[in-house]
């Protein structure tokens, strides 16, 4: 069936607020429309989301979450979004905005470049925008020239469209990587490819933008893709700027430089720069070079799993949220690195007791280690039921126990380390049961033994979703970037297609509960522990609900963890329900934070797994898996990432 079937027609009304005159253009997962207010006239751009990604959570929230933020800029060189809504009747879900009639500046640059003047007026207007973009705590992470439409045609009315929603404080939720990308990766700053630890900040906006007045000066694109590792090895050097206005070349030469500290600190240094002026920065004489650590990106040293730079042409891990295309269409890009958070709070769960359920356990806040602090005792915590998991009943019954939560966290503990390793590299033990294997293997077993066996990081961790002979859905938990990278290229050429991931960036003291899930076994597809959310992204104050399925009760007995950004460790077993086939568990959420909390879930098996979790005294990841791997042979375990947001 022809995708013009179905476009809204001419005529179609939204909400009675807006009319359908013409369709503009077909993404990914969404379609353009031109539109007019019913009751102004005048023109909008509308998004509406196609009905099988209204189906997601995930991407329908974050569908929300662009609205909620883009509606606050008022910058005249900025897109302004009206409304974020649900069209009752028709039962979709659309986004009104500015319409902005004009080429984009990829497309005025196929004519040629703009006079070095037209070109300062553009920078000074795109940077003052982005200026006001960044005081709010969000980075843009997709500037290309067709991100910039000319309205009108004339520099002095462009603005900026679609908008990577990330706070600079916040971690992003999952992400995409494989076929779910379709961005411009020639214009990604360094460490949106993973180097200098993959930190994005509103100087990752300030190098894209050095690279897209570059090509507005010459009219050609600066070169900065090509293979997995020339993408990252270019970005290791200062971009060439032959044929650049001299004018020109003090500022580009800080604002492309590779170490983003050497850039300028913000966007409005940029946008009172005077023309032909120097930077008045203290700046390194010569352009930051980092010496690789690998051969010429032509040898075959990537292919080794050992080596640690093998970053690749998709390491702009990218969620397409809106993926729109043509004039006015957008993508919101999620790009994998590790956010720099503005304050280290330490959030902390309280989980409200359900009528007749225990109080779950309060995450205590952790040490940090930058900051002194006064010594709090701790006083008396709740008492912590066993849920043991029945064996021939449909009720996870609770039953008392003496075991008692709290403690502490270890003196000269560090919350915050970035190696960990509970995984047995001397082989298994004496009295392990080895499987045979059978001497063909089916090419979906040949898939996932690959993936399960795969020699990644300390933390790093990945886990089949589904597999078969010619495809593969794989989650993968990691504090980094680049292993995402690496595995990526190693599983192309090992089976022969791509395969589509979805990325958890974890922080530094969650690694301990990777390294713990690493150590584990993880079973067949027929055996595989499962554990799905209702929602991925959880309003603070809601309920996070999911449902575990996929194990065997002769096994052991069931058990969930959540797992903080700061590495504290809750026990919600308690809150486990046995249902049809597996056990959910509804868990309301009130964490003391005004700040976006990205939680790790843990679902679990083992012998006697309640017991051992409701008497653990150790509340920080490190302790708690250590000695929960030495306490009981945990049998299978599986995760995924949950966002709470204020």
């Amino acid at each position: 069936m022809n995708s013009a079937d179905h476009h809204l027609p001419r005529g179609t009304r939204l909400n009675n607020l807006y009319e359908i005159e013409e369709h503009i253009a077909d993404g990914g997962i969404g379609t353009v429309y031109r539109a007019r207010d019913v009751e102004s006239g005048d023109p909008v751009a509308i998004k509406v989301l196609l009905a099988s990604f209204a189906k997601d959570a995930m991407i329908l929230d974050l569908f929300k979450r662009e609205a909620k933020i883009l509606r606050t800029f008022k910058h005249d060189a900025l897109t302004q979004y009206f409304v974020f809504a649900k069209e009752p009747t028709l039962g979709i879900y659309y986004l009104a905005m500015e319409f902005v009639s004009g080429p984009s500046l990829s497309q005025r640059l196929e004519s040629g470049p703009l006079e070095p003047e037209a070109v300062y007026r553009l920078l000074k207007r795109l940077a003052d925008a982005l200026q006001a973009v960044h005081q709010s705590d969000v980075i843009h992470r997709d500037l290309s020239p067709d991100n910039i439409i000319l309205q009108n045609a004339d520099v002095g009315q462009a603005k900026i469209i679609d908008f990577g929603i990330s706070k600079a404080n916040k971690s992003s939720g999952p992400t995409i990587i494989g076929d779910g990308f379709a961005g411009k990766i020639n214009y990604v700053s360094p460490e949106q490819v993973g180097i200098f630890d993959g930190k994005v900040t509103a100087r990752s906006d300030i190098y894209s933008l050095g690279l897209v007045i570059a090509e507005a000066l010459t009219g050609k694109q600066i070169d900065m893709g090509g293979t997995q590792a020339q993408i990252v090895e270019k970005r290791r050097h200062m971009p060439p700027l032959e044929g650049i206005d001299n004018r020109f070349r003090p500022l580009l030469e800080t604002m492309l430089q590779p170490d983003p500290a050497n850039r300028p600190a913000s966007m409005a240094e940029i946008a009172e720069w005077t023309l032909g002026a120097p930077m008045n920065r203290r700046m390194a004489a010569e352009a930051t070079v980092i010496r690789p650590s690998a051969p010429a990106p032509e040898q075959t040293a990537l292919d080794l799993p050992s080596q640690p730079v093998r970053w690749g042409r998709r390491i702009l891990v990218a969620l397409s949220l809106l993926g729109f295309a043509g004039l006015g269409a957008g993508g919101v890009y999620f790009v994998v690195g590790q956010q720099v958070p503005e304050q280290d709070q330490k959030p902390v769960l309280v989980v409200p007791p359900q009528e007749n359920a225990p109080t779950a356990p309060v995450l205590p806040a952790t040490q940090t280690p930058e900051v002194e602090e006064p010594p709090v005792e701790d006083t008396e915590p709740a008492t912590v039921p066993v849920i043991p998991v029945p064996e021939k009943t449909d009720t996870l019954d609770q039953a008392g126990s003496d075991g008692q939560d709290g403690g502490t966290v270890e003196d000269g503990q560090d919350p915050q380390q970035d190696e960990f390793n509970l995984v047995n590299t001397d082989g298994p033990a004496e009295d392990t049961p080895v499987e045979e294997k059978p001497e063909v293997l089916k090419p979906e077993d040949r898939v996932r033994n690959y993936v399960t066996s795969y020699q990644a990081g300390e933390c790093m961790y990945l886990q089949p979703v589904q597999i078969a002979s010619r495809s593969a859905e794989i989650e993968g938990f990691a504090s980094r970037t680049p292993p995402f990278i690496a595995f990526d290229s190693d599983f192309t050429k090992s089976q022969g297609f791509e395969a589509k991931i979805q990325v958890n960036l974890v922080s530094d003291a969650q690694c301990p509960a990777v390294a713990f899930l690493r150590a584990t076994p993880q079973g067949s597809s027929k055996t595989g522990l499962t554990l799905d959310m209702q929602r991925t992204v959880v309003p603070n104050g809601d309920n996070m609900a999911g449902r575990i399925s996929g194990f065997d009760r002769k096994t052991g007995e069931l058990g969930l963890l959540f797992v903080d950004s700061k590495g504290g460790v809750a026990n919600l077993t308690p809150y486990l329900r046995s249902d049809d086939g597996g056990a959910g568990f509804v868990v309301p959420l009130n964490l003391k934070t005004a700040t976006e909390e990205t939680g790790l879930i843990i679902a679990l098996v083992g012998p006697d797994i309640g017991a051992v979790l409701a008497s653990r005294k150790e509340k920080q990841a490190r302790p708690f898996f250590e000695n929960l791997m030495r306490d009981v042979p945990v049998v299978r375990a599986t995760a995924t990432t949950v966002k709470v947001e204020p």
